[in-house]
């Protein structure tokens, strides 16, 4: 018997397709999904919500995902959230600096791939 899959995750993906894939692929799988389409929109939710896992793209408009992660790193109730990062950019963790990340997955990514890496980052393991 498998465990149900539980979380709130903040989804933070410019792309409407590839945010709808993604947001129905881990809803499927049991977690709460709330997206954000800007690195600024998830500043401000992050700032009044409460998030289990972020799923963050580095190429976004305005604010990007380095940014972002580096503002969640600095702050008291975000710091330790654990975040994966999904990106089609070629930076790699030399370009993120100490931004710690639990992992980082290319473009395209396969759905269930994504809901295997939120699981185990969920559960302390790294992919």
């Amino acid at each position: 018997m498998t465990t149900p899959a539980t979380g709130v995750i903040l989804l933070v993906e410019d792309d409407e397709g590839t945010r709808g894939m993604f947001e129905t692929a881990l809803s499927g799988a049991g977690y709460t999904v709330h997206a954000a389409r800007t690195g600024a929109g998830a500043l401000t939710r992050l700032r009044s919500e409460s998030f289990d896992l972020v799923v963050l793209d580095l190429m976004l408009p305005g604010i990007t995902g380095p940014e972002v992660l580096d503002a969640m790193r600095h702050g008291p109730t975000t710091a330790q959230i654990p975040v994966i990062v999904v990106t089609g950019a070629t930076l790699g963790q030399r370009e993120l600096g100490n931004l710690s990340v639990v992992t980082m997955l290319r473009k395209p990514v396969d759905p269930d791939v994504l809901v295997d890496a939120v699981y185990l980052a969920l559960h302390g393991r790294q992919l």
